[in-house]
């Protein structure tokens, strides 16, 4: 979402050109109004010299200046100008004056006179009514007052030149002030009418020629972001506008055109994802006809199987009872019936491995919960695998609590886990070891469960090894596997079977110092569903 604007870009121009007008036109007119000031009073300043020039050239008649009431002293201020004469013998009179009525400007300038070469001065002043007046004093030296002759005989590079006379000229500053507020009236309406002629110029500029294009690029902006592509920018200014115009035109063009590249592609990746729903949905349909094919293949071949088995069983057993064989004859005919018995029941393991899989794999797998006896179940299990460990020279050991309590589970699936416990232990237990079967109660999650474990003394399982062994065919000693057969599948089987069985398998194994698999369930299973992955701990 874009954000807020706080002021717009034609009120910020207006308002930064605006002050930078306001700025320079001031600058420029206060420079200009003192200039217009001082050339008033230097033109008040040139009057009164030329006035005092004209007098010098005897084109003025003056008053006597002792003739009335002590005119050295007192002046009388009149709207027209006053010029008095005063000669010097009058100069004490006028320093001499009472305080009240002593000029002090007149008595200073004829001090700055005898002492300096100075020729005039300068000032203004009030009168008792606060009225302006400009006083000008000029001082009248011998030079200024011989007649203008030259006598060539005469050495004039040493003849003093005394202060005579002195010329006092009053006049009213009415006029200069007037003058001076007239000039600052002109400038001040000159400035102001300047400043809004610019800043109207300006504001004309820049609404009509620079801001106009950039807000018919914002509009365009703002509806192609409201989703409407196919709008363009129309600026015919013939500048940088019409140019930036052009390439967002360009751009827009280019941004539908990969949006049309986008919406096909999203239409191929529509089909594909359907292509491959279907290919998934016909995978699933295979695995599950390759489950029942399995199922079936199992079952037709259990059923010669059990055939096979039991006739050679029999004719195992009545084998003793015929008298015309040979000796030699027998123990071929029960060396060749054992190994018949022996194939068949590993092709039934195989092929009972098979059935199995294939019912956890297809969910059709069936649990028969009851209550099982502990003790009697570990001691089935030990006597269904002595036979095979006394071949191989193997002790079995049995530790099981007799207090234990019978747990609400199906026997035949914790038979068939412990028992592939059993036979991997004796298959990887080297003879003279031992194989110990132990179950006892313990604690998981704040509650008491079953723990039924296989220890072996074998070679161990190293640690990288130990997650590979529940893997669907995997065997980790190939030359055990040639010896006793299996098809890498007991461990896989177990593992989901312990999972059904809402237990776990834990193993803790170290190389060369043998392994343990134990079966952990609890006393009763719950109706929630039970883990996709059984729990594994090492």
């Amino acid at each position: 979402m874009p954000k807020a604007v706080r002021i717009s870009l034609a009120n910020k121009c207006q308002l930064l050109f605006g002050a930078a007008v306001i700025l320079i036109v001031t600058a420029a007119l206060v420079v200009v109004g003192f200039r217009m000031e001082k050339l008033v009073r230097e033109s008040e300043e040139d009057h009164v010299r030329r006035t005092a020039r004209m007098w010098i050239n005897d084109k003025i008649q003056l008053v006597d200046a002792l003739k009335g009431d002590d005119p050295k002293t007192t002046l009388q201020f009149e709207p027209q100008i006053t010029l008095k004469l005063i000669d010097d013998e009058d100069f004490d009179d006028v320093a001499n004056q009472p305080e009240p009525q002593r000029d002090h400007f007149l008595t200073a300038s004829i001090r700055m006179f005898q002492t300096t070469s100075a020729p005039d001065r300068f000032t203004a002043v009030h009168d008792g009514e606060g009225r302006k007046f400009h006083r000008y004093v000029l001082a009248l030296r011998q030079h200024d007052l011989a007649p203008t002759s030259f006598e060539p005989d005469v050495d004039t590079t040493f003849l003093a030149n005394p202060l005579e006379k002195v010329l006092l000229i009053q006049f009213p500053a009415q006029d200069v002030e007037r003058k001076t507020v007239l000039n600052r009236i002109y400038i001040f309406v000159a400035g102001l009418v300047a400043m809004l002629l610019a800043i109207g110029a300006f504001w004309f500029i820049t609404t009509r020629i620079i801001l106009s294009p950039v807000r018919v690029l914002r509009d365009t902006a703002e509806k192609i972001a409201e989703g409407d592509t196919n709008i363009r920018s129309d600026i015919n200014t013939g500048d940088e506008f019409e140019q930036l115009s052009d390439m967002f035109n360009t751009m827009v063009s280019t941004l539908n055109a990969k949006e049309q590249e986008l919406r096909q592609s999203n239409k191929s990746l529509d089909l594909k994802l359907g292509e491959l729903a279907q290919h998934n949905v016909a995978l699933f349909e295979a695995n599950k006809i390759k489950g029942e094919f399995l199922a079936n293949v199992s079952h037709e071949l259990r059923t010669p199987l059990h055939g096979i088995i039991g006739f050679a069983e029999v004719l195992e057993e009545t084998l003793d009872a015929v008298s015309s064989p040979t000796s030699e004859t027998l123990d071929k005919r029960r060396r060749y019936l054992n190994n018949i018995v022996i194939s068949s029941r590993r092709l039934l393991d195989l092929i009972n491995d098979l059935l199995d899989l294939a019912k956890i794999e297809a969910g059709r797998l069936e649990l028969h919960v009851a209550p099982m006896p502990v003790e009697d179940t570990c001691e089935a299990l030990v006597t269904l695998i002595r036979t095979e460990a006394e071949k191989a020279g193997i002790d079995v050991q049995m530790r099981v609590s007799r207090d234990i309590p019978m747990p609400n589970t199906d026997a035949g699936k914790v038979h068939q886990i412990v028992f592939n416990f059993l036979s991997n232990a004796i298959k990887f237990t080297p003879r003279g070891g031992t194989v110990t079967l132990r179950s006892q109660v313990v604690q998981y999650a704040g509650e008491d469960q079953l723990s039924i474990s296989v220890t072996d003394t074998g070679p161990g399982i190293p640690a990288p090894e130990q997650e590979k062994i529940f893997d669907k065919f995997t065997q980790l000693d190939a030359t055990v596997t040639k010896e006793h057969g299996g098809t890498g599948l007991g461990l896989t089987i177990s593992r989901d079977l312990a999972r059904f069985l809402q237990g776990r398998i834990e193993l803790q194994s170290e190389e060369g110092h043998g392994a343990t698999f134990s079966l952990v369930i609890p006393f009763e299973l719950k109706s929630t569903s039970v883990p996709l992955m059984p729990d594994l701990v090492t």
